[in-house]
Order: C-alpha cells, then sequence, then structure tokens
C-alpha cells in the first residue's frame, strides 16, 4: 500500500505536463490531469455556440482531506447533474485487492435536474460571482478552502474562483443547491482556518485574464 501511494503521489507530481481529457475517475490519471480538470480546459477546448452549456464546480476542501467536483450538462429538459466526491486520500479501509485503486477513488451520483432548478442554480451562481472578487490573479493553495467553476455558456468560457480568505464559503448561493442533488453520502467538509502551508501542498495560479490557469506551484 505505501509503495502504491508513493507512485500515485509521484504522478500528482506530473500533473502539470498532461491536458485533462475526461478520465477523472481514474486516480492516476486524476492526478496527472488535475490541473488542467480545475481550469477546465477540456470544457475551453470544446465550447462554442453549437455546443450545450457546461458548468464544472470542484471544492477543494484541504485537497488530502477532500475534493467534490459537480458536472452539469444542460438538455432540453433541464440539465444532467455528476458529482463526485471523496474523503482523505488513500484511505486503506476501502482496498481490495480485486480493486487496488479503492482508496483513491471518488465516490459518484447522477441526477437529472429539471429546467426550473438549473435557472435557480445559475442565479444563485450568477449571484455569487458578482459579490465576490474577480478571479483573475487569485493564488489557490491545496491545504486551503475554496470552489472553482469552469463555465461554457452561450459559447463563451469563463472560469471563476471563490477563496476562502475572500469570500465567505458558507454563504455561496450556489453550494446549498449542488448539495442538494448530491447523492455520494460523502459529508460536506465546512471551511476552517488553516496556517501554513505544508510542504506537500501546491498552489494554483489563475491568469491575469481570468480565463484559465497561469501557473503551479
Amino acid at each position: 500500500m505505501r509503495r502504491f501511494a508513493m507512485t500515485v503521489l509521484a504522478a500528482a507530481g506530473l500533473a502539470a505536463c498532461t491536458t485533462f481529457e475526461g478520465a477523472v475517475d481514474n486516480p492516476i490519471e486524476r492526478s496527472l490531469t488535475w490541473f488542467s480538470f480545475v481550469a477546465g480546459d477540456d470544457i475551453r477546448a470544446a465550447c462554442s455556440q453549437d455546443t450545450e452549456d457546461r458548468y464544472r464546480f470542484v471544492y477543494n476542501g484541504v485537497y488530502e482531506r477532500q475534493i467534490r467536483a459537480y458536472e452539469l450538462v444542460t438538455t432540453e429538459e433541464g440539465a444532467l447533474l455528476t458529482a463526485r466526491a471523496r474523503n482523505r486520500a488513500g484511505n486503506v479501509a476501502r482496498f481490495q485487492f480485486q480493486n487496488p485503486l479503492g482508496p483513491w477513488e471518488l465516490r459518484r451520483s447522477d441526477a437529472t435536474l429539471s429546467a426550473d432548478t438549473v435557472s435557480a442554480l445559475v442565479a444563485a451562481l450568477d449571484r455569487d460571482v458578482a459579490a465576490a472578487p474577480p478571479a483573475a490573479g487569485q493564488r489557490l493553495r491545496s491545504n486551503s478552502f475554496y470552489w472553482t467553476v469552469a463555465v461554457c455558456r452561450f459559447g463563451a468560457f469563463t472560469l471563476h474562483a471563490f477563496e476562502q480568505d475572500r469570500v465567505a464559503l458558507g454563504e455561496l448561493a450556489f453550494r446549498a443547491l449542488l448539495l442538494a442533488e448530491d447523492g455520494t453520502d460523502v459529508a460536506f467538509a465546512e471551511a476552517k482556518r488553516i496556517e501554513g502551508f505544508s510542504e506537500n501542498a501546491f498552489e494554483i495560479r489563475i491568469n491575469r485574464s481570468g480565463d484559465g490557469i497561469a501557473g503551479r506551484l
């Protein structure tokens, strides 16, 4: 188990070199593409006037302790929502020989949302974005709490960030609506004050235009 954990951590160190292409369920591929996943590189690449609106909400509740991701894809009737979440990475209680990656996997749930629910969620996000500082230039630490939201809407891509030192995360309007549709059974980790910067932590820096990631430390 320890040898496997070191392999996964080593893979994570290569994340800056790999573009996400839709394989977040595999722990190793997720480690390799995490920065790209958070940035929504795949959403940006596919975004056009001819594509459906897409939203990717990512919650970093101290990366080693909890991550959550919500993929919302609009349909004519409303939207499809896929929720994924895990608590502390490498939980050996979930290890099985037939599934050695279990301790690093995300629990998943799927839901179909009505048009009214989607409208409420999008309106909530718009209110939160309007009340928050611009995402451009923000530095997001893995050993802190934050949300990012990558959006393709009406053919335009945007990236939003809500970091605990800048926004009251517990008051975000979109959060309650997402959690109401979350069937992963992973309890939500509320934001707490974190002091210092741990040795194995990393940082994501949003670019000056606020539509992508400029650096990873």
